[in-house]
């Protein structure tokens, strides 16, 4: 047979085992396939709503989202809520959809908290939570009820990233879906709140976390091309380690300028580098979307200060080793180290681990990883709380002041909000946007005449002549004794002070410590809660040489032997019942916590 022959057959046979081979592919995953080809045409046809309004409801289907981000670990998410008179109210619902079309409505304001179960779930991570703007949403969960939401992703990247137009939901949804949604300002500021919602509500929030969904599997699908047989798969982790740079920032704060164009190229060049960064890199991107201030310069100078006769008391910074000098307090006895030895007999010496510790230089590096390029100052005990103890408890003491780097000061803050929650329980000491939160009632009334004063005063000649008299019936109404409108009367209108005192206030943070102080063991027991949740939560790697649970504790029964703190403060702290110390002279305390 000639060699011609041969290469026909071989070719041949070639072309028919192919042919074989993608048949059998295309058999044997036949209803992926035709699943996928249904998706394209209808993106919202396989959508089920669910509507949550109780703890075992809420339970239920959070069980079915989690199971259904196994394989693909992305919720659709998106909140509603109500305004009145200006002033926002808590968020009422919260949608959250699951690649699978599970649209889950979840009325906060019938369950009044979050659930134990939905709280794990926003706060997981692992899980991305994709929508326009849901770094803002999340903003508003944290704030109505404490609960944090980690790994939120604007979508508006993804559109950048494959060289869209980063547009809002709607715009998106067209572009990208050819799905058009309804935006009608009635339904987008209809009631939120109310007992049953109708048809097109449940419709319009069901659709806002869906289509989130689907935007983002067609979007990743661009960013990653595959071959057809391979288009009903997402390389889910490959995903997530382009979008990291992204995660948890603001598209607004940190890649758009109103005042001039989005920075489109600056996105895609992040996403087109990501595949090349290392984990320390990607570190590093964060620090552009992160918007709490940090410090690129060293927080420890590690200056020494020494007592007259040449013992070391701690480790001081620059400046305040500086500021002795200045004053003639001590003299400059060495330059390196930059070292002070004061003039006079300091109140206390370095005694036990209590001393050592301040006696110890600190690193520069986050105590958990160990990342030295930027960092922010973290208190374990939160300030809110410790703004509230005693002088001789809070101040001239930076044990509870860690460096922590971008990324693991802001686990860190989601985690705490877990032990807020638990704290606000304990204390009944709410910290959400309740009625004993808010310290100035807004009064509508006087908002709204307010409001209609400064209209007429500011832009009285561009208003149509019916709205004007609208605002000036308003202005008519309050002041009953007044037959006409003048400058003067608008003038004091615009000015007036619109809120009252509300007698329910309970500053979140003054109610837990008081009742620490008078009823739960007093302040180092709090301050204990505090440090045993961030050991158990962060596991720091490089924490300071001495970092101790119970420091404040050990430093306070010292100063007690050395009669340098008053029995009232012992008490407040915990460590005096009935006349007798809680604490003794070898700092023996049990490193646990009241909370775990």
């Amino acid at each position: 047979m000639a060699n011609g022959e041969r290469f026909a057959i071989t070719r041949k046979n070639a072309i028919v085992a192919a042919g074989l081979g993608l048949f059998i592919v295309i058999a044997s995953r036949r209803e992926r396939i035709l699943s996928y080809l249904k998706r394209l045409r209808d993106p919202l046809g396989h959508r089920r709503i669910e509507i949550v309004q109780t703890v075992d409801d809420c339970h239920r289907i959070v069980g079915e989202l989690k199971k259904d981000c196994h394989s693909f670990k992305v919720l659709g998410f998106d909140c509603e809520w109500v305004t009145v008179g200006g002033t926002r109210r808590p968020a009422a619902l919260l949608q959250l959809s699951s690649e699978k079309g599970l649209c889950a409505l979840f009325r906060l304001c019938c369950m009044k908290q979050i659930p134990k179960s939905l709280r794990e779930l926003l706060e997981d991570d692992e899980v991305l939570k994709v929508g326009v703007d849901p770094h803002g949403d999340a903003k508003k969960l944290c704030h109505d009820y404490g609960v944090g939401v980690a790994s939120t992703f604007d979508l508006r990247f993804l559109a950048a990233m494959t060289g869209r137009k980063p547009a809002g939901l709607a715009n998106l949804s067209k572009s990208v879906l050819n799905v058009e949604l309804d935006k009608h300002w009635r339904l987008v500021c209809s009631d939120w709140e109310a007992t049953e919602l109708s048809p097109k509500q449940l419709n319009y929030a069901a659709n806002d976390a869906l289509v989130a969904v689907e935007i983002f599997k067609k979007l990743t699908k661009e960013l990653l091309p595959k071959h057809f047989w391979q288009l009903y798969k997402i390389d889910f982790e490959t995903i997530r380690s382009r979008l990291d740079p992204f995660l948890e920032a603001s598209f607004k704060e940190g890649y758009f300028n109103p005042s001039t164009k989005f920075n489109a190229n600056k996105v895609r060049k992040l996403a087109q580098n990501s595949q090349k960064r290392t984990e320390s890199d990607v570190k590093k991107m964060q620090l552009r979307k992160y918007t709490t201030s940090s410090r690129s310069k060293v927080l420890y100078d590690n200056c020494l200060l020494e007592a007259p006769d040449g013992e070391l008391l701690c480790t001081i910074d620059k400046r305040k080793a500086q500021w002795y000098v200045e004053r003639n307090l001590g003299s400059e006895v060495n330059s390196d180290p930059f070292t002070v030895r004061l003039n006079f007999e300091p109140a206390g010496r370095a005694e036990g681990d209590v001393g050592k510790y301040y006696q110890t230089p600190k690193e520069n590096q986050c105590v958990v990883c160990g990342h030295r390029d930027a960092y922010i100052r973290k208190n374990v005990v939160p300030r809110e709380y410790r703004k509230h103890f005693p002088v001789v408890m809070k101040t001239h003491t930076s044990h509870d002041v860690l460096l922590l780097c971008h990324a693991c000061h802001q686990i860190s803050n989601i985690s705490d909000l877990k032990i807020r929650h638990k704290l606000s329980t304990m204390c009944d000491a709410p910290f959400t946007q309740d009625d004993c939160s808010i310290k100035f009632k807004e009064i509508p009334e006087l908002k709204k005449v307010k409001s209609a004063a400064r209209a007429l005063l500011n832009h009285g000649d561009k208003i149509h002549e019916a709205r004007r008299k609208e605002l000036t019936n308003i202005l008519l109404d309050y002041y009953k004794n007044e037959s006409e409108i003048n400058v003067e009367l608008l003038q004091s209108a615009s000015e007036m002070n619109t809120k009252e005192n509300n007698e329910n206030y309970c500053h979140h943070g003054e109610k837990v410590v008081q009742m620490f102080q008078e009823k739960l063991g007093g302040l180092i027991e709090l301050e204990k809660i505090w440090r045993v949740h961030f050991l158990n939560t962060m596991k720091p790697r490089f924490l300071p040489l001495h970092w101790d649970v119970n420091h404040n504790a050990n430093r306070l029964e010292i100063r007690a032997n050395e009669g340098r703190v008053e029995e009232a403060d012992l008490k407040i702290a915990g460590l005096l019942t009935d006349g007798s110390r809680k604490v003794d002279n070898t700092g023996n305390h049990e490193n646990k916590s009241r909370i775990t």
